[in-house]
């Protein structure tokens, strides 16, 4: 018999039993490949968790059950809470949530109110909508911080009855666009009441 023939057929066999054995499930199935990183999401950020909430509670009105405002906010940054006012920071990063009372009917007015008091120059207030809260508003600005390090800065105000409830959003203009995901998440606000 011809030895080149067998030997061929010997190979042929080992290999056809592999495979056999991987589809009637004696092998391992391969790990699924990890999804690329999408452009638009930075992979230097920790984006907020689905439980991981700042939440800011009103009592009962008129009778009625109470309800809350909840934030979306990063997890494994270093946190800081004073009073109602709650600081994420990672780095240079920074992301806040505060409540403050307001005297005037609307997020909009009352955030146009805030920016007066800063004197921003070149500041701008515009309506948004902020998950679940359709009284809100965005007011983008940039600032010297020391007086030499320009830092971005954009914040929301959620209308919450005589408070405002805000997210701000500050970073040095390299990291502002790069961890923008984190302000993103963080108007996935819910109300919940």
């Amino acid at each position: 018999m011809n030895k080149k023939l067998v030997g061929s057929a010997v190979v042929g066999a080992a290999v056809l039993a592999i495979v056999v054995v991987q589809f009637v499930g004696g092998g391992e199935e391969a790990p699924a490949a990890a999804p690329p990183p999408s452009p638009s999401m930075p992979t230097t950020t920790t984006l907020p968790s689905q439980g991981t909430l700042e939440a800011y509670n009103f009592p009962d009105v008129a009778g009625g059950r109470g309800w809350s405002i909840q934030i979306p906010v990063p997890t494994g940054w270093t946190v800081t809470h004073e009073n109602d006012r709650a600081s994420y920071r990672n780095g240079q990063v920074l992301l806040e949530t505060d409540k403050v009372p307001i005297t005037q009917e609307d997020a909009l007015s009352g955030l146009k109110a805030v920016a007066a008091k800063a004197h921003q120059d070149g500041s701008l207030v515009t309506p948004v909508q902020a998950g679940d809260i359709g009284d809100a508003a965005k007011w983008d600005y940039t600032y010297l911080r020391d007086g030499k390090y320009p830092e971005r800065v954009t914040v929301i105000g959620l209308g919450a009855g005589d408070s405002l409830v805000t997210i701000r959003y500050e970073a040095p203009p390299a990291e502002f666009d790069r961890n923008r995901g984190v302000l993103d998440a963080a108007m996935h606000v819910s109300a919940p009441g």
